[in-house]
């Protein structure tokens, strides 16, 4: 009801002021003498006017036209998207697939463990994402999908434990490790959010119910965020700090647990979209991630080379949501694919 009612303000507004350049009008001519400071108010009043005209525009572009999201699903109309696009199975996570404790007789199980890429942010059709592109690819493959957006390493290992402590089996599990993965372990972090949390709580009646005004505030805010403006430099700077020695620490505790109930651990890195190119800032954090992922024995898959030849506008939702889009998942599943079927290959007897 209050969406309609910031709707219909919307609309009336125009013909509010259009009623108004009307009487204007009418009483300019009854003068006899038009001074510059009428000329001005009839100018002003017609902006007014030109300016309501596209307040609706943009009001209807944003409720009935615009269909995507941001990075952090914080406006209507991301909110709306989810609501259309984002449904979940019994398990709770974005799958049509039904998942079984067990390990299926003559299936191989590959689990994905990850955060928004993984569960395919800004992915309208969940078979457009590599995790379904594999599965329509890989029938004998029984695929699980375990990720959410927001998820870092704590969250993963959670969500990992909390299934191998009700006897959830695996075999193969696959790591999709974003840079980002590390930033919960930054104080920074969470102060920043907290302050565009309530920032966003505290907007007045119009930017809650209007899909124009929510998205030009959200996108104001996100501006005057230093956390969200310097979000990437900051984690980038986190890697080789004291931070890192932590996150070792939970990645290896991650490994103990595949290990311990009976699977494998394997790493798919994902770069930063937003900054592809020829001048990739993060490639330093790449070799680091490679160097610790070498001494550790986890065999890993670093999608970089993939990507590094195309534009961020080509990989990415839109320009304020770097995740991967459908050309990315697509460019990935090969790779990937034979990524995969190399480590079953090197694991032919696991327990089935």
């Amino acid at each position: 009801m209050a969406e309609n009612l910031a709707l219909g303000l919307y609309v009336v507004l125009p013909c509010l002021i259009a009623a108004v350049i009307a009487a204007l009008r009418r009483w300019v001519r009854r003068r006899v003498a038009v001074r510059w400071p009428h000329v001005v108010l009839v100018n002003f009043v017609v902006l007014l006017f030109f300016l309501s005209v596209a307040a609706l525009g943009g009001e209807i572009y944003f409720r009935f036209i615009y269909d995507s999201t941001d990075s952090l699903l914080y406006t209507k109309v991301s909110q709306r998207w989810m609501k259309r696009y984002w449904h979940e199975n019994q398990n709770e996570l974005r799958d049509d697939a039904v998942y079984y404790r067990e390990l299926l007789p003559g299936k191989r199980r590959v689990t994905f463990l990850g955060n928004s890429f993984t569960a395919g942010h800004g992915i309208k059709n969940v078979e457009d994402r590599f995790v379904n592109r594999l599965r329509r690819a890989h029938p004998e493959w029984d695929i699980h999908m375990l990720a959410k957006p927001g998820y870092d390493t704590a969250m993963e290992y959670v969500c990992l434990d909390y299934l191998m402590r009700h006897h959830w089996q695996i075999d193969l599990v696959v790591l999709v490790y974003g840079l980002n993965d590390i930033s919960d372990l930054m104080p920074e972090r969470s102060q920043g959010f907290r302050r565009l949390q309530k920032q966003i709580d505290q907007s007045g009646w119009l930017v809650k119910n209007s899909y124009l005004a929510n998205t030009l505030v959200h996108r104001f805010y996100l501006l005057r965020n230093p956390f969200m403006r310097n979000f990437y430099d900051m984690v980038h700077d986190v890697y080789p700090g004291p931070l890192w020695t932590k996150q070792k620490e939970r990645l290896l505790a991650l490994k103990e647990l595949v290990e311990s109930n009976g699977g494998k651990l394997v790493v798919v890195t994902l770069p930063y979209m937003h900054d592809m190119g020829p001048n990739y800032a993060y490639q330093s954090v790449h070799d680091q991630l490679d160097q610790f992922w070498r001494e550790s024995h986890v065999p890993q898959l670093d999608l970089l080379p993939l990507y590094r030849h195309y534009t961020a506008r080509q990989l990415t939702v839109n320009r304020l949501d770097a995740h991967p889009n459908e050309f990315a998942h697509a460019l990935a599943t090969p790779v990937i694919e034979k990524f995969i079927e190399e480590q079953l290959s090197a694991r032919p007897n696991a327990t089935r």
